[in-house]
């Protein structure tokens, strides 16, 4: 049961809130994303320099056990994902940018997250299916975007703006669900809550979404583009290290980490929406 909702339940949830982010956007989005490369240069440093430069920090500073630490490094080698996606989108931020850092990211992880954990753990022997990956990110986030963007632009009539407001309302709750089914899939690590796994998983999430502030901030960026790299950067994709630790290294335990990770990360997250949404009603 706890597999079905990982593999099915999770992807789903994520595809719907991809779905009602290319409902907001169109071609004109990405193309004035084109005119500003460096900030998808800088945020795409932020994750895949400065993130694993974070974490080593961190493992040192803690003296994290084995585990904990390889774990920990599994995440900032695997930054970004369909929830940054999403989470920038419910915050107001530029969603054009996060899914494009997210795409371009995705396709350099499989590459990347081998042969710089190699380097910190050398008896890790990875066989990383670039062609999965590509499918995955296809599948969960470039797919429905298109989808969502290809009826916005095509559809006509009343219904669209109606539609529009449920499935933008709907991808709350779409967010909500997949938290409920992270937490149902591993009731196993609650005991595990309040321990220096739990320290480390936050402290990476928010080290990162500082250090995307900062890139923002020497980028002179607005508030939009400070609030994407700080989401961008600070998130996280667990169920890629996840995968790596449990299908491709084998253990298991070094799971752990990725597994509170993926828990913990929703408390920045949410608060950033909760502001966000306030704001907007109040504005109204």
């Amino acid at each position: 049961m706890a597999q079905t909702m990982l593999t099915v339940a999770l992807p789903l949830a994520l595809a719907w809130m991809m779905f009602c982010v290319g409902l907001t956007l169109s071609i004109a989005d990405f193309r004035r994303v084109a005119l500003f490369p460096g900030r998808v240069l800088l945020g795409l440093s932020a994750q895949l320099l400065g993130l694993p430069l974070l974490a080593f920090a961190i493992i040192y500073f803690f003296s994290l056990p084995e585990p904990v630490a390889i774990g920990l490094w599994l995440l900032a080698l695997a930054p970004g994902g369909a929830s940054s996606n999403a989470i920038t989108h419910m915050s107001g931020g530029d969603s054009a940018l996060s899914i494009s850092m997210t795409a371009i990211s995705s396709l350099v992880i499989p590459v990347s997250l081998p042969l710089i954990l190699t380097l910190v753990v050398p008896d890790a022997q990875l066989v990383f299916s670039l062609k999965t990956a590509i499918l995955q990110l296809a599948a969960v986030t470039l797919v429905p975007v298109l989808l969502g963007m290809a009826i916005k632009h095509w559809a006509r009539g009343p219904w669209l703006d109606s539609f529009s407001r449920f499935a933008g309302r709907s991808s709350l709750v779409a967010l909500f669900s997949t938290v409920v089914v992270t937490v149902a899939a591993n009731t196993a690590v609650f005991h595990q809550l309040f321990t220096v796994a739990s320290v480390a998983a936050i402290s990476l999430c928010l080290a990162g979404m500082l250090l995307g502030v900062g890139i923002a901030k020497l980028l002179h960026g607005d508030k939009t583009v400070v609030k994407t790299l700080a989401i961008e950067v600070g998130i996280q994709n667990a169920g890629t290290a996840i995968f790596v630790a449990v299908v491709q290294l084998q253990r298991p335990e070094l799971a752990l980490t990725p597994l509170l990770y993926g828990v913990l990360m929703n408390l920045p997250a949410f608060a950033i929406i909760y502001f966000y949404q306030r704001r907007s009603l109040i504005s109204v």
